[in-house]
């Protein structure tokens, strides 16, 4: 199912949101293994900042990560979404070798919101995954990875990850395609085939962004996560997701949200035991220094 994003997110809710995909097993670990390989690199007393940071994924397993191993942080997520950060807050407690705090804002203002918060030397280690996508526009990308790139100390590491580049369904493009034709079929509607396509980046654009910023990819792969029907139902709960996929459809915006969320789920229902791959392209990459 393609999808992409808009200028016009719509917010998360008790009822959709990011809560069931982000405890997905497989998402998780995925996330987990590339976390683990700046986390390794990182010093015994580090400083942390995850941009949109959502559920609060990335700052949870960068806390397990320092009972596991001893290390001391410091972690700061920031998000724009109210009920994304209430549930970060409420399911990523401080410990007692870390701190963890959540700013609600975007990713453009990030030098405001971290003003008086993080040492002024530099932070050892800046992520933004699952997420850059959502981010409108090729140049506030950009600027973002290079303000992300100006807050890391010389040496410190950032990590990107994305389901959403043109790799993410070389797998089973056939497969998405149709649940996506299916789900609008139910709906009644059309494709709008004058309606300009939401861009997206090759996994090479992604990595030009980041050298631009500054940085040396120090590792770069592709990462094949396995969506089973539980895992689908998951990211049916997402509205960016939801929204997405119903973007280049005649009178999208007369749908409501819960309709559109019910014929995907139809569609799911109806296909039976499912598994389909979707392909994560990440990065981890350092500053000079």
């Amino acid at each position: 199912m393609t999808d992409g994003a808009t200028d016009d997110r719509v917010a998360q809710s008790a009822e959709f949101n990011f809560d069931a995909f982000a405890r997905d097993e497989a998402y998780r670990e995925a996330n987990r293994a590339l976390i683990a390989k700046a986390f390794a690199l990182l010093p015994s007393t580090f400083f942390h900042v995850d941009v949109a940071t959502g559920t609060g994924l990335v700052p949870q397993e960068v806390c397990a990560l320092c009972r596991e191993q001893g290390k001391q942080g410091a972690i700061i997520g920031i998000d724009p979404d109210a009920y994304a950060l209430e549930s970060a807050r409420r399911h990523t407690p401080a410990g007692p070798s870390y701190t963890v705090e959540f700013v609600q804002g975007v990713a453009q203002d990030l030098p405001q919101l971290l003003a008086g918060k993080i040492p002024p030397e530099g932070v050892d280690y800046a992520s933004i995954h699952d997420a850059i996508h959502e981010i409108p526009g090729e140049d506030v990308k950009r600027g973002i990875l290079a303000t992300m790139a100006s807050i890391l100390k010389p040496g410190g590491v950032l990590t990107y990850n994305s389901a959403f580049t043109t790799a993410a369904m070389e797998q089973s493009a056939l497969e998405w395609g149709r649940m996506k034709a299916k789900a609008i079929a139910l709906l009644g509607g059309k494709r709008d085939r004058h309606k300009p396509a939401v861009k997206i980046h090759t996994p090479e654009e992604y990595r030009q962004m980041i050298t631009e910023a500054g940085l040396e990819v120090i590792y770069e792969g592709k990462r094949a996560v396995m969506m089973t029907r539980a895992s689908l139902g998951a990211i049916f709960h997402y509205p960016a997701f939801i929204e997405g996929a119903f973007s280049d459809m005649i009178g999208t915006e007369q749908v409501p949200l819960a309709e559109k969320h019910r014929v995907m789920m139809a569609v799911i229902d109806a296909m039976g035991p499912i598994e389909l791959p979707r392909v994560w392209h990440e990065i981890m990459a350092r500053k000079a220094g």
